[in-house]
């Protein structure tokens, strides 16, 4: 009865915050998102906090940080995801769902993807299609004015219905590959 009533609450949870993340969605979005819309956004700066709460948990359990080469891709997610018809859905740090909550398509779809270290490639596509990476934001999470994230804006510009977004990054001193990826309805 324990166990059953623990599976109850923890699927209520789950639910109730998968709730709150698509509370935040939009159904109108007439342009893609600025730069500037997204880096002075509470939601961004809670995603940054996020980060920076992984990051120095990751340089305690690797000790002492060398400074030599960048810092290797060690995290990437879907941030948000914008169009016209579908508004704009803003998933935050680490909690990108498998499928967008709203119906995208229109003219345009961006999506948004956060990562934590340097890479020596990065690319968006759009059920196959290559995105154009319109802007990016370098930032600092631990003050010592060394950049130690990014944010890049991934805009497919020709009418769409959407597809699976991947957003692709290899890291720039150990060639590894790392994804994020999202249904785009």
């Amino acid at each position: 009865m324990k166990k059953l009533f623990s599976l109850a609450l923890i699927l209520v949870l789950v639910f109730s915050f998968n709730a709150a993340v698509f509370a935040e969605a939009q159904t109108a979005q007439p342009k893609p998102l600025t730069k500037e819309e997204v880096v002075n956004s509470k939601e961004f700066r809670a995603a940054v906090e996020a980060a920076k709460a992984e990051f120095r948990a990751q340089q305690e359990n690797s000790g002492p940080v060398l400074h030599a080469p960048a810092p290797k891709v060690s995290h990437i997610n879907v941030y948000a995801v914008a169009s016209p018809n579908g508004g704009q859905e803003i998933y935050g740090f680490n909690s990108n769902p498998l499928t967008t909550a709203n119906d995208h398509g229109g003219n345009w779809i961006q999506c948004i993807t956060f990562q934590i270290g340097y890479d020596s490639s990065h690319f968006g596509t759009l059920a196959g299609n290559k995105m154009t990476n319109n802007w990016s934001e370098p930032i600092d999470l631990d003050g010592d004015r060394v950049i130690d994230a990014f944010a890049y804006s991934w805009l497919y510009e020709a009418p769409s219905t959407g597809g699976q977004f991947v957003g692709t990054v290899y890291s720039i001193n150990i060639p590894t590959q790392w994804t994020a990826w999202i249904n785009v309805r």
